[in-house]
């Protein structure tokens, strides 16, 4: 059993999104395996503090949400340091504070940090470290130009990608091993770091809390569900609602779409219109998903792997994606789910299914096999124990030789 800090930049409870779902079910299976204890950014008296501390160890570093103002502030800072901005939103004095703090009263065989945005924090000389990559942020800032029309945000994500581009693989070559959501990916971190041990540690699934049921569905009904402060999902969202509902309504002028999760109230409202439903964030998201005829993923930009998708096939429901929707998850078209790229292929998948509620079973059926078969959570968590003796057999994995400085 080794002594374990895993160090997030955000409270990953209740776990309703992709970051903190990977952040909270992966400490889970390192807690059940190792002395493990969680430190991250929590809002002064956030209640799921305790939440958490009934299931591991938490080390919660009080911060407030940061204002639209100062976060533009923040961001015309960046500009005249190294670093991407997206480091300095998550950089501070008490979390460092914190981090010297804990090593000064005990020693830690591993630290695995969430993503490169951590990686300026100092850690004792010889520290192995893990850094668990949610995505690649660089690919993620260079697909979000590609789409952008305004010249101004179009201008900050290539700078973006180019800061990142730099930072991410300076830091996978400088630490003990690296994890990747997908061998996509751990290929890529490979290339740039053929001397750091890298492994594939997939985004899971709780194959039992999202289970098949046997309740019947609504017909001409679309779910699609994410947070509405990310921006690869808004851009989803609005395709979606733009370009592909009205090539549905042609044939299907009943058809409904249900967009489920947390966001700004200003994004919510832009979304309501006829046909269409914004939840905002709800307890629960099975009854939405088991309602829906069919589950979309209509993502045009980002990185690592959907949630969103393994969640959906868990509950054997049929998934149109597009081809970056479920890049990194191990399914094929036709078998598993149905793939659409342009507005029209993907409404004429939908409309497939809607056609044939059969082939849609089957669908759902195959991928609910594929997730029970490679996707549990308790998978992932013998994948990362593997990278953990990899790293505990070999000598301590990080001299910071070359830092990065602000």
């Amino acid at each position: 059993m080794a002594s374990v800090l895993v160090v997030s930049a955000h409270l990953p409870y209740p776990p309703r999104w992709g970051f903190g779902t990977r952040v909270y079910q992966l400490m889970r299976q390192i807690a059940f395996r190792h002395d493990a204890r969680l430190l991250c950014y929590a809002s002064p008296g956030n209640e799921n503090v305790a939440r958490l501390r009934e299931e591991f160890p938490v080390e919660a570093v009080e911060r407030k949400p940061e204002s639209t103002a100062a976060k533009r502030f923040s961001q015309l800072r960046s500009l005249a340091s190294r670093m991407p901005y997206d480091c300095h939103t998550t950089h501070s004095r008490e979390m460092q504070q914190a981090i010297d703090r804990l090593f000064a009263e005990r020693s830690f065989d591993l630290v695995q940090i969430e993503s490169t945005l951590l990686a300026p924090f100092r850690f004792p000389a010889g520290t192995r470290i893990v850094l668990d990559e949610h995505n690649i942020d660089y690919e993620t800032y260079a697909r979000m130009h590609e789409t952008e029309t305004s010249p101004l945000r179009r201008a900050f994500y290539r700078d973006q990608e180019r800061r990142f581009q730099r930072w991410e693989r300076h830091w996978w070559q400088e630490v003990a091993a690296c994890v990747a959501t997908s061998e996509r990916e751990a290929e890529i971190m490979r290339r740039h770091a053929p001397d750091t041990f890298v492994a594939a540690v997939p985004n899971g699934v709780d194959v039992d809390y999202f289970r098949p049921d046997s309740s019947s569905v609504e017909p001409r009904t679309l779910v699609f569900n994410g947070v509405l402060d990310y921006r690869p999902n808004i851009d989803g969202v609005n395709f979606l609602v733009d370009d592909v509902l009205p090539l549905l309504r042609e044939r299907f002028p009943d058809v409904r779409l249900t967009i489920v999760g947390r966001g700004p109230a200003s994004e919510i409202k832009a979304l309501e219109r006829r046909g269409v439903v914004a939840t905002g964030e709800v307890p629960d998201v099975r009854p939405y998903l088991r309602d829906a005829a069919v589950v979309v993923v209509p993502i045009r930009m980002g990185s690592g792997t959907r949630l969103k998708v393994v969640e959906a096939l868990s509950l054997a429901k049929p998934v149109v994606s597009t081809t970056l929707g479920c890049e990194g998850v191990d399914v094929r078209d036709r078998e598993h789910l149905l793939i659409g790229d342009t507005a029209q292929a993907f409404a004429a998948q939908v409309e497939r299914l809607f056609d044939d509620a059969e082939a849609g079973e089957r669908l759902g059926r195959a991928g609910r096999e594929l997730m029970e078969r490679q996707y549990s959570w308790e998978y992932a968590g013998q994948r990362l124990e593997e990278v953990y003796e990899t790293v505990m057999g070999a000598e301590p994995g990080l001299e910071r030789r070359d830092r990065v400085t602000t």
